[in-house]
């Protein structure tokens, strides 16, 4: 009886550390759309969010779990994404507020975001 319990404990244990330490993580982001244009018109500072970006996506974040450095509550911050109508499905309506899921990857304290998309509701 021992054995199967420890084994479960040492099973269990594993699974948590493995969590903890993902390489691969999820960042929930409310932010309601400013602007929509594209990267080439665009001047200031970008955080690209796609593999690919080619256009900037300005918004105004409501909230963010978790915590991720300049995506503070009330904050202007522009997105690099591949494609408003790719991510939208259609343009996005400026002045309305979305929830996104942003992915990020990476170690040793070099995580950046390689894909986002919305929340379905």
């Amino acid at each position: 009886m021992i054995y199967p319990l420890a084994l479960l404990a040492l099973t269990l244990c594993a699974g948590f550390a493995g969590q903890a330490q993902s390489p691969e993580d999820e960042v929930r982001l409310r932010a309601t759309v400013q602007a929509v244009a594209p990267l080439t018109d665009f001047s200031g500072t970008v955080t690209p969010v796609d593999i690919d970006p080619l256009f900037a996506l300005t918004v105004r974040v409501e909230s963010v779990v978790p915590k991720v450095p300049n995506f503070k509550a009330d904050a202007v911050v522009t997105l690099g994404i591949h494609s408003p109508s790719r991510l939208f499905a259609g343009e996005p309506a400026k002045g309305k507020t979305y929830d996104f899921v942003l992915h990020r990857e990476g170690s040793d304290g070099k995580r950046r975001f390689y894909w986002i998309s919305l929340v379905d509701r």
